[in-house]
């Protein structure tokens, strides 16, 4: 599929079809022409009221190397219909507890306030392009995140542009974990993928933590996962992948953590733990964090566990 088909059913979905009130009258026709609909399960109900379908989905491939070929595909909606709203990637669990790709679930989202999304998705088989109404979405994701247990929630992370678009939208907090046991699993699988998603989706991401006012590391994605530190007590060794780094007179250490597919997420999860409780951090409730990601910019890490 080349770019400018990738274009072409963004437009039409974007601009062409009206899913009225998501019922099958509605939408039938638009599905014979290209598309899938979705029909609302039973546990999707409570959000979405009484329409028929939350969604007409058309499917993409993603051949090669799954990042680059959505990136391509993601710039090619972006050149269609205009700079996404909010992009991000929905974590290990996707919209609906649907499970995510192996390699990651990076998205994009254009919203229309209180009627219509359109999103680009990595998806088990691919990549999909799918109409949707935004309301059932975010109350999905509002409540998951309120009422749900941090091995249900959909973690990943968000960048919300400060569009007129995104007026009015909500989103969640992430999860903060109380103990240094319950972090690997959670950290882990955030950034397992991350440097997948950042690179899937065209955005950096960085977040720097704090041990009260001191920085103690940073991590850093874009096409690579790095980590640089400032360490009092831990010592970092050439083994455990640490170089380190001078900068003026500020002297740090940084750790290439790998491409998309090379992160070993547990493992680097678990080092980083150790890291932290090295530099007498008693708990991860202790953490403070900076985010940082594109200007004009809401960034929510939703899967780091503090």
């Amino acid at each position: 599929m080349t770019k400018d088909d990738t274009a072409g059913i963004a437009a039409w979905l974007w601009r062409e079809v009206d899913p009225g009130d998501w019922s099958g009258a509605a939408l039938r026709p638009a599905a014979e022409e290209r598309g899938r609909l979705v029909p609302v399960a039973e546990h999707e109900r409570r959000y979405a009221g009484d329409r028929e379908y939350r969604g007409l989905t058309v499917p993409l491939s993603l051949e090669g190397a799954p990042a680059a070929a959505f990136r391509r595909h993601a710039e090619a909606v972006e050149a269609a219909i205009g700079p996404a709203d909010s992009v991000g990637s929905h974590g290990p669990t996707g919209p609906w507890y649907e499970p995510s790709p192996e390699w990651g679930a990076p998205f994009l989202r254009w919203r229309r306030p209180g009627a219509e999304s359109l999103e680009l998705r990595a998806t088990a088989t691919g990549a999909e392009l799918s109409l949707q109404p935004t309301e059932p979405y975010e109350e999905w994701r509002q409540a998951t995140f309120e009422w749900g247990e941090p091995s249900q929630s959909p973690g990943g992370f968000v960048i919300e542009y400060l569009t007129p678009a995104n007026e009015g939208l909500s989103t969640p907090g992430g999860w903060r974990v109380p103990r240094w046991a319950a972090l690997p699993p959670l950290l882990g699988a955030f950034l397992r993928t991350l440097p997948a998603e950042t690179g899937a989706i065209g955005r950096n991401v960085s977040v720097t933590l704090f041990a009260g006012t001191r920085s103690v590391l940073a991590i850093r994605s874009a096409e690579r996962l790095t980590v640089e530190g400032w360490f009092k007590h831990f010592s970092p060794g050439a083994e455990q992948g640490w170089s380190q780094r001078v900068e003026r007179t500020v002297r740090s250490w940084t750790l290439d953590a790998g491409g998309p597919g090379e992160v070993d997420g547990e493992r680097l999860a678990r080092h980083l733990a150790d890291v932290l409780k090295a530099e007498k951090v008693s708990s991860p409730a202790k953490l403070n964090k900076h985010v940082r990601g594109p200007e004009g910019a809401h960034t929510v890490l939703l899967g780091l566990g503090f």
